[in-house]
């Protein structure tokens, strides 16, 4: 009987964890799970990739799974459903590597960071994702990108202009605290900190508290109260 997964092969399962065992170790040190939670989520990377690998990235080398497989976890499990966002997101999740696909680590650290990422982590990572321009700075073309593509899909174009234009002087006001016109880390963090509603002030970078318990009740099992 298979031990976590009873749709797989016991024996597939078997040597898939075998296989893992070492990194499952490693990863425990580094993210905000047991060894066994890591086992359950490569586990389910085990099951993705493997349709991956027909449906989306036939090249795929040792079975990783694509970032396009990636973006519709996010969008069928954590119901993060803006596209620009979302290519934003796995953009800074990958800005260390230029591979196509996810990396069992990188797939493990990241759910580590959406599920149980502490404030200091969420902060880092938002940042990133907000810094299209690699730059460590969020000018005010930055911020008007943002905050124009989340106002126009409310409210459309024809309103959105002028409102843009209002907020990011508001948000300038509030955030860049050593007064440059722009919005360095230190800005970013030191106010979030203080005020941890404005994490994502330009846009969803991580999952709502519901969906992220919803993903760790279905694909974890058998986890205490969090």
């Amino acid at each position: 009987m298979s031990i976590f997964d009873a749709t797989l092969n016991p024996l597939e399962e078997s040597r898939f964890l075998k296989r893992t065992k070492e990194l499952a170790i490693e990863l425990e040190k580094v993210t905000h799970f047991s060894f066994v939670e890591i086992q359950q989520l490569l586990i389910l990377y085990y099951k993705l990739q493997k349709k991956t690998t027909s449906k989306y990235s036939p090249d795929s080398k040792d079975g990783e799974l694509s970032k396009d497989q990636f973006a519709e976890v996010m969008h069928n499990c954590f119901q993060m459903t803006d596209s620009k966002m979302t290519t934003n997101i796995i953009t800074a999740m990958g800005k260390k590597s230029r591979s196509r696909f996810i990396s069992m680590e990188l797939w493990i650290t990241t759910l580590s960071l959406f599920l149980r990422g502490t404030l200091e982590e969420q902060i880092h990572f938002c940042f990133s994702v907000y810094d299209i321009t690699n730059s460590g700075i969020l000018t005010k073309d930055v911020l008007f990108r943002f905050l124009r593509h989340s106002l126009f899909s409310v409210s459309g174009e024809g309103d959105a202009e002028e409102s843009v234009k209002d907020l990011l002087d508001i948000i300038i006001k509030k955030m860049d605290l050593d007064r440059d016109n722009k919005i360095s880390f230190n800005d970013y963090r030191e106010y979030v900190l203080k005020n941890p509603k404005w994490l994502e002030f330009l846009g969803q970078c991580l999952p709502d508290r519901p969906s992220a318990y919803a993903f760790q009740y279905t694909f974890m099992p058998n986890l205490p109260n969090y």
